[in-house]
């Protein structure tokens, strides 16, 4: 009965430890991932831009100057909406970053289909015009939309502005593109008075709450700077006062690989970076203990 507990203690300790997986994997996958993403944009508009100075060289006058130039400004335009939704990748939201680098992908070869070929199917076929040109507005207007709504995503609920402020303004930009959506399709929609001063409404709400929101949330959060320096000035101060019941010289405290495994998991669960974890604890307000911890 003692043998197998035995073979079991006499396995060797690097088997154990190889089937434990990595804590550091994901984050390194996603930090491969995002330079692959960054490296495809920044790839894509170098040869974009190269190619608009080449023929800025050349002639002015000609149709190939306009279209390359078109190239250039739509490679660059998509670039920055996919960039917006790579930041995404790694957090709980790397989702909606999938589907505005997606949206991105697809406008762009649309819109080179429009400049450099011909989606038309001939002078008569005005449905396959009017169709295809929905079809690039839509997914233009989605993937702009999608873009800045993945910097909105970016921003920690610190306060109850952002709070309250983040969904209301992610539902205006949502109720904002569905109301031009019915005005791109549907041709009938343009007649209704009622439906243009509502997506005028819409539209001015959203972009007030796309403008007020990230900067509320950066002015709270460096108000609250210099708050926490002030402890932290405090609490140094206090540490370099001579105490007769401690040593001059104490080693700095040291946290063990356990403790931070647990900071890196609770930092994953709320989508964000242990750094940004840590800021969040040690600015919050201080507590005041209670009589049975003060004794």
């Amino acid at each position: 009965m003692s043998q197998p507990s035995h073979s079991l203690s006499a396995l060797p300790a690097s088997s154990a430890t190889a089937s434990a997986p990595d804590p550091k994997a994901p984050r390194r996958s996603v930090r491969i991932l995002r330079r692959t993403i960054a490296i495809i944009i920044v790839v894509a508009f170098s040869l974009a831009a190269a190619g608009g100075i080449i023929v800025l060289l050349g002639d002015i006058e000609s149709e190939a100057t306009y279209k390359v130039i078109g190239t250039t400004a739509l490679t660059g335009a998509v670039s920055v909406a996919a960039f917006c939704g790579a930041t995404l990748i790694g957090r709980r939201t790397q989702w909606f970053g999938i589907v505005t680098i997606g949206l991105a992908v697809v406008t762009l070869g649309l819109a080179l289909w429009f400049l450099w070929g011909d989606p038309f199917g001939g002078p008569d076929n005005y449905e396959v015009w009017d169709l295809l040109f929905k079809a690039l507005s839509s997914f233009a207007l989605l993937s702009a939309v999608t873009s800045v709504s993945s910097l909105i995503l970016l921003l920690v609920p610190r306060s109850w502005v952002v709070r309250i402020g983040l969904p209301i303004t992610l539902g205006l930009l949502t109720l904002g593109t569905s109301l031009v959506l019915i005005t791109i399709w549907v041709e009938s929609a343009w007649e209704l008075e009622w439906l243009t001063r509502l997506n005028g409404i819409v539209w001015i709400l959203a972009a007030l709450g796309v403008v007020v929101v990230p900067l509320t949330s950066l002015l709270l959060r460096a108000g609250s700077k210099p708050a926490s320096a002030d402890r932290t000035g405090e609490t140094s101060a206090r540490s370099t006062q001579p105490s007769s019941s401690q040593p001059s010289s104490q080693p700095a405290p040291i946290l063990s690989p356990s403790t931070l495994d647990r900071i890196n998991a609770a930092a994953r669960a709320e989508g964000i970076t242990a750094d940004e974890l840590i800021d969040r604890l040690l600015t919050a307000e201080p507590r005041t203990p209670s009589a049975d911890e003060s004794r």
